[in-house]
Order: C-alpha cells, then structure tokens, then sequence
C-alpha cells in the first residue's frame, strides 16, 4: 500500500517494523496461544464481572458525540393491532429492531487508526487511507477481532491511595503504577492488558444538571506522557481505564501525548470507559489483581473504533 512522504518521526520508544512493514495490529500480537492458555489457568471460581457502561442515554460520552439510538421496527403490538399487515392476527410473530451509535460512545477501543500525526499512523501508514467513503482501509478495528483475550491486571490507584476518586487533572506516574502492582502483589507481564482504576466514572452517576455533565469533560485524572515509557518496558498489549481518555486531562505537556505515543509510536491499543468497580471490590477482597480477560472488539471492518462487552473471569 503506496505510503507517501510524511514529516512524521516516531518517537523513542517505538514499534514501527517490529512485525513486519506490513503489520496493522501492533502490540496485539504480544497475545498468542502461550499467553492465552497461561490465563486460562487463572480462572479458579468462575466469577464473571462485566466492565461495560450500559449503551443508552445515562452513560457518559463526550458531549461531541450523540447518545445512542435504539428503535423497534416491528413488535408484538404491531402484530396484535395488525397495524403493519392489516391482516388477521397471525399465531407467530417477531419483533425486530435497530440501533445506531458511536464507536467511541460506550466503553470502547479505539482502533490504531484512531490517531494521526502529521498524516502518519503507526508503522507509517498514511493518515489519508481513512475516507468518510471508505472508512479505514488500514488499522482498522477488525484487524483486532480475535485480540485482546487472556491475561488481565487492575491497577486499582484509587484504593492505593485511600480515595473513593482521584481528582481530574491528577497525574498518575510510572512510579505510582510501580508501587500499585508492589502493593497488590501482582507483575505486569508482557502480553498483558492493564486496567486502571481511578473511580473518577462514579462522579458521573452523582450529577444532576446538564451543565455539571458537561463539565465533567472539562478533565479527568490519569497517566501523562511520562509514563510512555513505562508502558513500551513492559510490553503491554494494551491498556484501559475507567476514564475518557486513559490519560490525564488536561494534558500537562505536548496535547494528548500518551494517544498520540501509544497509538502511533508503539501500536498500543487504549480502553476507554470500563466499569470496574465490582471486579475493584472482588479484587480487594480475595486479594488477586491477575485474571482472564476477554474483551474482544465487535467485527466492525473499516472502523476507527469499537464498542464491547469486557468479561473478567477470576
């Protein structure tokens, strides 16, 4: 695929050619059968806790993006009323209905071809292959739609510092991340995906009035670009948090510099909006922060992004 001249240099560290010129899927290749099967034998209870944000009006969602739309186009009401075939009653009828949405509108992944810059994707794919005709032609989020099943940890940084919520526009560091995983006795490995706790999403649930949703926006706790290259020594395969934007907002140096490093330099996937306080409160309770994870994206081919249902199984 033609790749014209970019100004773009990825930054130190990087992944560009690591799997080949011709890679779309980055550090998702850090998960094959051997990491799958190893967080196979994390599941010991059979406990499922799902991390998605239901898909309506009630969730949070960045104030550019419309909530949702569900509708039915044929229902059981239909068919008693016979108001569709003005016919006699049938015995069996169905019902049918659609629905309409962002990709970035519920907890999500965001595609590596969610990100450019100066024109230039990860591995140096042109920005320009994405088209509002054709939506991505490279980096698509259906090249991910058998990644992102195996092993798991929560970094819970909220109860690590004794708080219900860190405060937006608290910068959590690489070495905070470091004594996290110390105090819950769990090793980021490579292949893994990391979950971030802040307990910032449960302000949501509190607020009242448009004008204080609108402001929740306003900034969010999370990493900074300093912890980029905490990020590419362990070998992560992606990384998520109960927050917008996975990192802090607003940024305190460069715009967006961990979107920008992760997606573009290092092809790491980011998660944005995932539920995790019942697994925080099972993981504080039996002591283990390490479990199977799948958290598949939806088979969307030519998508920047995906919606998904996270299950965690302990």
């Amino acid at each position: 695929m033609s790749r014209p001249p970019s100004s773009y240099r990825p930054g130190s560290p990087n992944n560009w050619g690591r799997w080949g010129e011709d890679d779309q899927r980055g550090t998702a290749n850090l998960i094959g059968p051997e990491q799958v099967l190893a967080a196979a034998r994390l599941i010991r209870r059979g406990a499922l806790f799902s991390l998605s944000l239901p898909i309506d009006e009630s969730s949070p969602r960045f104030p550019t993006r419309a909530p949702s739309r569900h509708s039915f186009t044929r229902t059981g009401a239909d068919a008693v009323a016979r108001s569709l075939t003005g016919a006699s009653r049938e015995a069996i009828s169905f019902n049918d209905d659609e629905f309409a949405m962002f990709t970035h509108g519920a907890t999500h992944w965001d595609a590596l071809s969610h990100i450019q810059v100066d024109e230039t994707f990860f591995n140096g794919y042109w920005s320009g292959e994405v088209t509002s005709a054709h939506g991505a032609r490279v980096l698509g989020i259906e090249h991910m739609r058998k990644s992102f099943v195996g092993r798991a940890v929560l970094l819970d940084v909220a109860r690590h510092r004794g708080v219900d919520s860190l405060e937006a526009g608290e910068v959590i560091e690489a070495s905070e991340l470091d004594a996290v995983s110390a105090a819950e006795g769990v090793e980021v490995r490579a292949g893994d995906m990391v979950l971030l706790r802040t307990g910032f999403m449960q302000r949501w649930w509190t607020l009242e009035s448009d004008g204080e949703r609108a402001a929740y926006f306003g900034g969010a706790p999370g990493i900074s670009g300093s912890s980029i290259p905490w990020v590419a020594e362990k070998d992560i395969a992606a990384i998520a948090a109960d927050t917008v934007s996975v990192e802090v907002m607003p940024p305190v140096d460069e715009p967006f510099p961990v979107h920008n490093h992760l997606l573009v330099d290092l092809g790491v996937t980011i998660g944005e909006f995932f539920v995790l306080e019942e697994l925080a409160a099972d993981c504080a309770a039996d002591g283990v922060y390490e479990f199977f994870l799948a958290a598949q994206p939806l088979h969307l081919p030519h998508a920047v992004g995906s919606p998904l249902n996270p299950i965690a199984i302990k």
